[in-house]
C-alpha cells in the first residue's frame, strides 16, 4: 500500500517551465541625467505696485544688490512684496514670500526689502495697502558680462565660495593676476570725505590700468561704475599713484574703490508707549544676562535703521514665552530680529514671572567707518 502511494505522488509531479529571457530593459532603470548647478547672476526687479485695486508707479527706484546662485533647470524664484506706503510715500510694513507662480530655482534675495524700503511713491496712495512682485533676470556666470562681474566683486555681493568663482572669471581677461602678478609697492586710497553719497545706496567704481616695466601704472581707465562721477575721478587718481616691482609688464589689472552708504537711513517715527501698554511686568525687566542685540544684516549692508515693539511672558525662572510681534517698521525682518532676542533671553529669576511684558527695540547705526583698505586688486 506504501509502494502504490509513492508512486502516485511521483506520478503527479508538475514540471514547471523556466520563465523566458527577460529583456535588456528590465536588468537595470534608466539613468537619470541631472543637469548640473552652475553659479549665475540674478538681477530682481519690480515694477508697478497694486494699491488698493489701483496700479501705483513709484517715483523713485533702488536696483536690489545682484545675487550669485547656483541654478539647475529651474528658473529662479520670484518674490511677492506686501507693504503700505506712508505719508511721505516710504513703504511701510514691508514682507516677502515666494510668489505663487514663477520658477522654483533657490536664491536667497536678501536685499528685496531693504531695497524695497528705499523706493518712494506718490503720496497720493498714502495707507494704501500694496503688493509687488519681484521678478528674476539671470544668466550663467561664464556669460555675464564683464561690467556685472565687476559689480559683484567691488560691492562684495557673494558669500566666500562664490565670490573665488566671481574672481576667476574676471581674471581671464588679462594677464595682471594669478602666479607670479606685480607687487605693490605703493597703494593709493581715495578720501571718502569728499565724494558725495546718496544714502542707503553704496557706490562703487573699478579702475583699471596696464603696468610698465618699471611698475608704474599706465593707460588708465574705468571698467565699471554706478555712475558716480565724483568716485571715479577718485578711483583714476589713487590708481595712477600706486607703484609696483618692477619686472614683466602687465595688462588689463583693476582695483575697485567702493564709497559706503555712511549716512543712516533713519527709521519711521516709533508709536508712543501708550499705544502698546504693558501688562503685569516689572519696569524694567532685570535680565540675568545683558539681550544681545543683532542688527538685521540686510539692512545693515546699506544702512536703515528700524524698530520693533515685542510682547513677551516671564516664567518664575527667568524663562521668556508667548513671544509676539506687534508691530515692525520699515520691515518685519526688524521685528523678527528682535523676537528671537527675546526668545533667546532670560531674566533673573522672580517669585511669580511677569505677563505682557513689552519690548521697545531701537536698531540704530553706530559710526559708519568704511575705508576699503581691505580691497584687493582684481
Amino acid at each position: 500500500m506504501l509502494t502504490l502511494l509513492a508512486a502516485a505522488a511521483q506520478s503527479a509531479t508538475i514540471l514547471v517551465p523556466p520563465p523566458p529571457p527577460r529583456s535588456p530593459t528590465h536588468l537595470a532603470p534608466p539613468a537619470i541625467q541631472t543637469p548640473p548647478y552652475r553659479p549665475h547672476l540674478v538681477d530682481y526687479e519690480g515694477a508697478t505696485a497694486q494699491c488698493g485695486g489701483q496700479i501705483v508707479t513709484p517715483l523713485a527706484a533702488v536696483a536690489p544688490f545682484t545675487q550669485v546662485a547656483r541654478l539647475g533647470v529651474d528658473a529662479p524664484r520670484s518674490y511677492e512684496m506686501g507693504f503700505t506706503i506712508g505719508d511721505d510715500g516710504r513703504p511701510l510694513g514691508i514682507t516677502q514670500r515666494v510668489a505663487v507662480s514663477g520658477g522654483k530655482g533657490y536664491v536667497q534675495a536678501t536685499d528685496l526689502a531693504p531695497a524695497l524700503s528705499l523706493w518712494r511713491f506718490p503720496a497720493s496712495a498714502a495707507g494704501a495697502a500694496c503688493t509687488m512682485t519681484f521678478t528674476p533676470r539671470s544668466i550663467p556666470l561664464d556669460r555675464a558680462a564683464p561690467a556685472d562681474l565687476y559689480r559683484v566683486a567691488a560691492l562684495r555681493m557673494a558669500n566666500p565660495s562664490e565670490f573665488t568663482t566671481v574672481m576667476q572669471q574676471i581674471r581671464k581677461s588679462g594677464d595682471c593676476a594669478g602666479p607670479g602678478r606685480p607687487r605693490i609697492l605703493l597703494r593709493a586710497y581715495i578720501d571718502d570725505r569728499r565724494i558725495p553719497q546718496t544714502p542707503g545706496v553704496p557706490s562703487y567704481a573699478v579702475a583699471s590700468f596696464d603696468v610698465d616695466a618699471d611698475g608704474v601704472p599706465h593707460n588708465l581707465g574705468i571698467v565699471a561704475s554706478d555712475g558716480n562721477r565724483v568716485l571715479e575721478a577718485a578711483a583714476s587718481d589713487a590708481a595712477s599713484r600706486g607703484r609696483y616691482v618692477g619686472n614683466a609688464p602687465r595688462t588689463r589689472c583693476t582695483i575697485p574703490f567702493r564709497r559706503a552708504a555712511t549716512a543712516p537711513v533713519p527709521a519711521p517715527a516709533m508709536p508712543p508707549k501708550a499705544e502698546y501698554p504693558a501688562g503685569n511686568c516689572p519696569e524694567p525687566v532685570r535680565w540675568a544676562r545683558p539681550l544681545r542685540q543683532e542688527f538685521p544684516d540686510a539692512f545693515r549692508r546699506r544702512g536703515i535703521e528700524g524698530w520693533a515693539i515685542v510682547r513677551y511672558d516671564l516664567a518664575p525662572w527667568g524663562a521668556t514665552g508667548a513671544v509676539t510681534v506687534l508691530a515692525s517698521e520699515p520691515a518685519a525682518d526688524f521685528g523678527e530680529q528682535a523676537r528671537r532676542m527675546i526668545i533667546a533671553a532670560r531674566a533673573e529669576a522672580s517669585p511669580s514671572g511677569a505677563q505682557g511684558c513689552i519690548a521697545r527695540v531701537q536698531y540704530r547705526m553706530a559710526a559708519v567707518d568704511d575705508p576699503d583698505d581691505d580691497a584687493p586688486g582684481f
